[in-house]
């Protein structure tokens, strides 16, 4: 990647109704879902993220060489904007990690001291300011090898837990699947280091701090292991914290994980569910159905007999992706036949998106802004073009899904339903909820503005019915009144969470037009109260804080 600072301070104004848009158009599938151009980053490096300020409703965006944009709106629904800082006032120049929170801008990336040798990972924050921005260390790696390959995926997603107190932070692995990268020599036997495929849990307001390549040392930082490229992080409504990540060069499903404290995910000994064949002693890559001979790591012979390949610890037990059973983003290579197959077509799941889709700017509408099927929904794109012979196997990618998110009843995994609702993006990789939109980044600097339907925060009421549905104090913590705007001998009231998951329901005297509802067994985060009588429903969103 090539690493390139801009000197000059760039104004644009552009007014969104009249963007002119080259190349592929997005289209949205579905009649209640609307897509237009909203605003185009010209000649920049790959950009990368793109977060809102609702403090004063201006969006930020980064590119991969360290490049920093603030877009300001105007009268009209015109923005203006500005590269505020580069590499060359936060030195990271391969910049991948970009948040807003509680009034500071959060970079997170690798500074690259010699290209294709060595460097380290950084993260710095800056309050936001009219003036130049003052840039603060909260974290610098030891310095560590590159592998001179495409497979050093770096530091690069960054959240905040909702509460704030706590950042999550990922970094990628150094190789494909595990296989030595000693970097023509360099690095004699090198494979993965204490640095890599692991998400970091650092207190928000963390400065100075120095990482070293040792395991025992940053133990107390360390969220999860297993990660091979978590390059999505993002919580949900309900406070679980969700990742997407890519597989490697063979066609291994890509990964979506329920990511849980101390937990294993697999990297390098599993990849989608799927176990890493060379592992296994006598492996032949000739024979695997699944090594895809168009990809770098077939062709400069990374699948190979490794008789010294890690041997997965016995005391390892790895937390396994979360299961789509489709109707979308659900192919998969049948191991024995070589076959593509669609896995709901087969009454099968798959570990959770069809290989090399290179899943990413995962969201949530936690608010519940959006409306009809989308309520409370997960939201991720997918950048990779798909080919005959490279990319999304017989799946053509770019696009975005929504993914309908279950909790079983034991409450400790998911399932989903992946459904196709947007496709034509041009390598698309973020995505931003605000208010009833959501915005989509894509590397050139396009950003596209989707229009969903609005909540109806009360359905279904009688013409006749008189008063409010709502529920106080909101936010609660124990106990909440239930107001309606009728009397009942019972009214069936029912909560549930962000996956759809019932966790209360019951009936409730309301003689006085009132009920009383006890949401004390329930985690912070936003759920949906429904009430229901005869052919009435009503629903409304309650937060609790605790």
């Amino acid at each position: 990647m090539k690493h390139i600072s801009f000197c000059l301070v760039i104004i644009v104004l552009l007014t969104a109704n009249i963007l002119t848009v080259k190349g592929q158009t997005p289209k949205t599938l579905r009649d209640d879902i609307s897509v237009r151009p909203f605003f185009k980053i010209d000649n920049t490096d790959t950009q990368t993220r793109i977060v809102y300020d609702p403090s004063d409703k201006s969006f930020y965006t980064i590119a991969w060489n360290g490049d920093l944009f603030h877009l300001v709106p105007g009268a009209g629904g015109s923005y203006a904007l500005q590269r505020i800082s580069g590499a060359e006032d936060h030195q990271i120049n391969y910049l991948q990690g970009l948040a807003v929170h509680d009034g500071s801008i959060f970079l997170v990336g690798n500074v690259v001291i010699q290209q294709g040798v060595s460097g380290y990972g950084k993260a710095v924050k800056s309050k936001i300011s009219s003036g130049k921005l003052v840039w603060t260390e909260i974290f610098k790696t030891a310095e560590h090898a590159s592998s001179k390959t495409l497979f050093d995926h770096a530091f690069s997603a960054i959240c905040f837990s909702p509460d704030g107190k706590d950042m999550f932070i990922a970094s990628g692995s150094r190789t494909d699947h595990g296989e030595v990268k000693d970097n023509e020599g360099r690095y004699p036997n090198l494979r993965e280091i204490a640095l890599t495929s692991c998400i970091f849990k650092l207190p928000a307001n963390a400065e100075n701090l120095a990482l070293p390549n040792d395991s025992a040392a940053l133990a107390p930082y360390i969220y999860v292991r297993g990660v091979r490229n978590a390059f999505s992080l993002a919580f949900a409504a309900n406070g679980d914290l969700f990742s997407v990540e890519n597989s490697g060069d063979r066609d291994d499903p890509e990964e979506m994980n329920w990511i849980r404290s101390g937990a294993h995910y697999g990297f390098p000994w599993e990849m989608g569910g799927n176990d890493t064949p060379m592992q296994f002693t006598g492996y032949n890559a000739e024979a695997d159905k699944l090594l895809n001979h168009a990809y770098t790591s077939y062709q400069i012979g990374a699948f190979h007999d490794d008789k010294n390949y890690p041997q997965k610890p016995k005391t390892l037990t790895f937390r396994k992706p979360i299961q789509n059973a489709g109707p979308d983003a659900d192919k998969y290579r049948d191991p024995a036949t070589g076959n593509v197959m669609d896995a709901s077509d087969q009454g099968k799941a798959v570990s959770t998106f069809t290989g090399h889709r290179s899943p990413l700017g995962l969201v949530f509408d936690n608010k519940s802004e959006f409306g009809g099927a989308y309520t409370g929904k997960g939201f991720v794109l997918s950048y990779q073009e798909g080919s005959e012979s490279y990319g999304p196997m017989n799946d053509p990618s770019q696009d975005l899904l929504m993914l309908d998110l279950k909790k079983n009843t034991a409450g400790d995994d998911y399932t989903l339903n992946a459904h196709l609702i947007a496709n034509h993006f041009k390598n698309p990789t973020d995505a931003k909820i605000v208010d009833n939109k959501l915005y989509v980044l894509e590397g050139q600097g396009q950003i596209w503005e989707l229009t969903f339907p609005k909540h109806a925060i009360v359905t279904a009421i009688s013409p006749s019915a008189k008063g409010k549905f709502k529920a106080y104090p909101n936010p609660g913590a124990d106990k909440m009144i239930v107001e309606l705007p009728f009397k009942s001998q019972a009214v069936a009231l029912s909560v549930t969470d962000i996956s759809g998951r019932t966790l209360i329901n019951e009936s409730k005297p309301a003689p006085d037009g009132q009920a009383e509802i006890d949401i004390s067994a329930l985690h912070s985060g936003i759920y949906v109260l429904k009430a229901e009588l005869n052919s009435q429903q009503m629903t409304t969103r309650i937060f609790v804080n605790r």
